[in-house]
């Protein structure tokens, strides 16, 4: 999906509500960038439409009851947040001080960790019905996945294009273990990692053998 454009006016009006987390009207959005209502008005149409504002509540402006907008998780999450900087040095940290072994350790846990949040949505499910929801929980995650396609048995395969470590993984092939036993855990199976980014391949592909059938 093509990532909806914010223009420069929106920009700093995203920028006034993560200041102002009780929210601002459109009078003050108008003294403070100088323009009109009307523009303003405009503006916070395209904003609320596409989900980086919403309505609050209303105060008085100048004797009059104004409508408050305040951001909301998505516009909160269109601000540059750098995780994958701090992963990186957490995980040369932990890497650096207690070993490699350790490292895999520890991401295999977090990967179990993080699969236990989300376990109910598989319960009782056929293991085809069960990918599906998987590659779903992995785009949610982060991960360009899909469901791989063509070939007898591909319907048992998930390929994904990025991961939440992309860059981390060409130095630290590590983190990989993390993504083995997220799925591992979540499909109650075995996961064979047939092809990996971090090796130079397009991209990671994870083949599901189901426990009963070893």
């Amino acid at each position: 999906m093509e990532k909806k454009r914010v223009s420069e006016k929106q920009q700093k009006i995203l920028r006034f509500l993560v200041k102002e987390k009780k929210g601002m009207t459109v009078d003050q959005f108008s003294k403070l960038l100088d323009i009109s209502r009307s523009a303003i008005h405009q503006h916070m149409t395209v904003l609320e439409r596409d989900g980086y504002v919403r309505k609050s509540a209303f105060m008085k402006t100048g004797g009059r009851p104004g409508i408050t907008f305040v951001l909301t998780d998505k516009g909160n999450h269109h601000f540059p947040k750098h995780y994958s900087l701090i992963a990186g040095m957490l995980i040369n940290q932990i890497k650096q001080k207690l070993g490699s072994e350790k490292l895999i350790e520890y991401l295999k846990e977090l990967g179990v960790s993080i699969s236990e949040t989300r376990k109910d949505e598989l319960k009782n499910k056929p293991i085809d019905e069960k990918i599906k929801i998987v590659v779903d929980i992995m785009q949610e995650l982060g991960y360009e996945a899909q469901i791989a396609e063509g070939g007898l048995g591909q319907n048992l395969m998930i390929d994904a294009f990025n991961c939440v470590f992309h860059d981390l993984a060409f130095s630290n092939t590590e983190v990989c273990e993390m993504d083995l036993s997220l799925l591992s855990s979540l499909l109650d199976s075995k996961i064979e990692h047939s092809c990996c980014m971090a090796k130079g391949e397009s991209r990671c592909r994870f083949k599901v053998i189901p426990l009963l059938q070893k």
